[in-house]
């Protein structure tokens, strides 16, 4: 264990940064709870990923340096802005490529689910790395430091459960299929929602002048 930034500067740097980006998710997972039940907007960035997407940027970024939660290392900060970016324009990019098929092509559907699928795949490939640099750098205390891992495998539990019964079906009713749905929605609601709070905790705990870091191999 390492005692370094023991500065109020640096303290008052992650305060800031972290409750701000923790109220972000936070904010982010109630509204993704609060709008469920509304019909989806194809090619509109939802409310729910723009305020991920600018908690997200505010973590990787911080509000002064100390308060990255990646200390603005290159890799970690670029995973974690690309995510954010990547998120804002995936809708656009599935409106833009998905018309290009005629609704009557016999590929239609499987071409809806390659585009889908490999969007997904670039955002948990971009995640993948950014937690495993945010725990990797140990500017979080641990065990939290890893609780953005925690979050991802879930949400990518989710996402690979619910594409396998939508696009697969099962033999399950449209019911049913609704029903699993919404439980994925709470599931990756609650992920975010965690994250959220764990990093508003971790902010209400710091005290200028005694900002302890962990390193990477403790």
């Amino acid at each position: 264990m390492i005692d370094v930034d023991a500065t109020a500067a640096a303290a008052r740097e992650r305060r800031r940064t972290w409750m701000l980006g923790g109220a972000l998710l936070a904010a982010s997972a109630l509204l993704m709870l609060a709008l469920r039940n509304l019909p989806f907007v194809f090619g509109v960035v939802s409310p729910p990923d723009l305020l991920f997407a600018a908690g997200a940027v505010v973590f990787a970024f911080g509000l002064g340096r100390a308060g990255s939660v990646v200390a603005r290392e290159r890799l970690g900060t670029t995973a974690i802005v690309g995510l954010a970016v990547w998120l804002l324009l995936v809708p656009a990019l599935l409106l833009t490529l998905l018309p290009t098929v005629p609704p009557d092509a016999s590929d239609d559907i499987l071409f809806s689910a390659m585009v889908s699928v490999t969007s997904e795949v670039v955002a948990l490939i971009l995640a993948l790395i950014g937690v495993t640099r945010v725990g990797r750098v140990a500017v979080v205390p641990r065990p939290w430091r890893w609780a953005p891992l925690w979050a991802l495998l879930v949400v990518a539990g989710v996402h690979v459960l619910r594409s396998g019964f939508l696009f697969g079906q099962h033999g399950l009713d449209q019911e049913m299929l609704v029903t699993l749905d919404g439980l994925g929605v709470l599931l990756e609601a609650v992920a975010v929602g965690f994250l959220g709070v764990i990093a508003m905790i971790l902010a209400a705990r710091a005290a200028p002048g005694s900002t302890t870091v962990y390193s990477s191999g403790a």
